[in-house]
């Protein structure tokens, strides 16, 4: 797959424009480290370090296929990927699986499929790729390169552990294009201004947009350390069609090695062209509440001791904390003998993910503290987090041209269902299809298709099954949206597509 013409340039534009923007780049990146940058060393000109850098980032241009509006239709996207291996994986970064809209922005719609991923590389390059896997937690996805020629090697980066990471520390970064997909090297430079409390020396930026997502991140004497990623910002952001994105960050290598050294031993088995696995880290524990941070603010007015906390906000009906005693407006303090170091959102969803570490069957000691500074300790007894709707099952009806998916528990959380409900949920529909004509929209939950109750996938298969087999002028589908219910009705022209030989 080839760039558009106006987008598309030969190597010796892109190498002047390279050596125009290194000279100007050279005047940000070749600074004065500060003072707890940490100890002195060789730092690598601009220019080296577009020699050193340029070979290992590739464009991944991907092709989504999606329905959206009611239509099917097919969006093309970039992000940054980074050469790790020799043999050709590529480091991406996650967001290539939601709903995309110009200029990268995540979009409403049905779950994409990949359809497709190229790489192109500054000095010409190009090869197609397939998904190895992706990490929710993490936010990142490994592809394999897959044209390869028997013997051929890549260049490739290597990360160092041993950066510290203090802020006011430098960091430079690079990316092959523009917001406007141009095919233009830029350098740029970074400073960590912060570093998140939950998960240790996770990286706020300044100077980093979201256009330089997947990109590689270079200390001040040219190792790589990281990677630029946007993180979930709530325990159910990471799996959810729409999720709650963090702004950038600088994502360190010993949070990301367990996933690559895992995607390594999955690259064995050979990906499915355009599917999206992810790599089995086991199965995670779940504790079944939400919750918010404990700022300082709201610690001094509630009179609860300093340091971070979560306020359970939500404690999910047949949960672990539910049958633990856990209530709604407890305030959780430590964990298994550690302060629960949250005290802002970007805290929140590593606090979530640690408790995923857990496995089921682990028993996790929590401190609650009441507004009176009464402590008392709850223990929970974790089970296996349940299937989340970006990892739900779905079914597809031709005739209908309907997607739906199966009944999980975020969704019921979204739409305050009993524990006991029971449906489908619309994933996909087309405007002008037969249960697009009759107002079905995604997210809806369908209860019920004329006479017969559909209580999950396999129900619903039999219903319309059942309707195909009939041929009936009018199809009625019961749905719930929310807390309200509604009928909605369709008409099939059963001799669409039977050379008028209807049934």
């Amino acid at each position: 797959m080839r760039y558009p013409r106006k987008v598309r340039s030969g190597l010796g534009d892109v190498l002047r424009m390279a050596q125009w923007l290194v000279a100007l780049t050279s005047l940000i990146v070749c600074v004065a480290p500060p003072a707890n940058a940490g100890p002195p060393g060789r730092r690598l000109s601009a220019p080296a370090f577009y020699d050193q850098a340029a070979p290992t980032i590739a464009t991944v241009e991907f092709v989504q296929e999606f329905v959206s509006g009611g239509q099917r239709q097919q969006t093309r996207s970039w992000v940054d990927g980074v050469v790790i291996s020799d043999d050709g994986l590529v480091l991406i970064s996650g967001r290539v699986r939601f709903p995309q809209r110009s200029k990268g922005r995540l979009a409403g719609g049905s779950l994409p499929q990949l359809v497709s991923f190229s790489l192109h590389f500054a000095d010409g390059r190009e090869h197609q790729a397939e998904v190895v896997a992706f990490d929710d937690d993490l936010n990142l996805g490994v592809l394999r390169i897959t044209d390869a020629e028997a013997g051929q090697t890549f260049p490739h980066v290597r990360f160092r552990d041993s950066f510290k990471g203090e802020i006011g520390a430098g960091l430079r970064t690079m990316t092959l294009y523009t917001e406007s997909y141009g095919r233009t090297p830029v350098l740029g430079a970074a400073t960590i201004t912060a570093k998140l409390k939950t998960l240790d020396n996770v990286w706020s930026l300044s100077g980093v947009s979201t256009n330089l997502l997947g990109a590689p991140l270079w200390d001040e004497r040219g190792a790589v350390v990281g990677v630029v990623a946007q993180v979930p910002m709530s325990p159910w952001a990471g799996r959810q069609l729409m999720p709650d994105l963090s702004g950038t960050i600088g994502l360190p290598h010993g949070h990301f090695a367990d996933f690559l050294a895992a995607c390594r031993q999955e690259d064995s088995r050979a990906p499915t062209k355009g599917s999206e696995p992810t790599v089995d880290k086991g199965e995670a524990g779940w504790l079944g509440v939400m919750f918010e941070p404990l700022g300082r603010k709201l610690a001094e007015h509630l009179g609860i001791s300093p340091g971070g906390g979560v306020v359970l906000s939500r404690v999910v009906p047949g949960s672990p904390a539910e049958a633990a005693g856990l209530q709604a407006l407890d305030i959780l303090v430590e964990m298994d003998g550690d302060r629960i170091d949250v005290e802002s959102e970007s805290d929140s969803a590593p606090f979530a993910q640690k408790i995923r570490t857990y496995s089921p069957g682990q028993v996790v000691r929590f401190v609650r503290e009441r507004a009176s500074g009464q402590r008392s300790e709850v223990a929970v007894t974790l089970t296996q987090a349940p299937t989340s709707e970006l990892h739900a099952e779905r079914r597809e009806d031709e005739a209908f041209e309907l997607t739906v998916r199966e009944l999980t528990l975020d969704t019921r959380l979204a739409h305050r269902l009993e524990p006991g409900a029971t449906g489908v949920v619309v994933d996909g529909v087309t405007r002008a299809g037969w249960s697009g004509l009759a107002g079905l929209k995604r997210g809806m939950i369908i209860q019920r298709i004329n006479k017969l109750e559909v209580t999950d996938l396999d129900s619903f298969t039999d219903a319309m099954s059942r309707v195909q087999q009939t041929t009936p002028a009018k199809v009625l589908f019961f749905v719930r949206f929310g807390k309200t219910t509604r009928f909605h009705v369709a008409e099939p022209d059963w001799t669409e597509g039977q050379d008028g030989n209807g049934g």
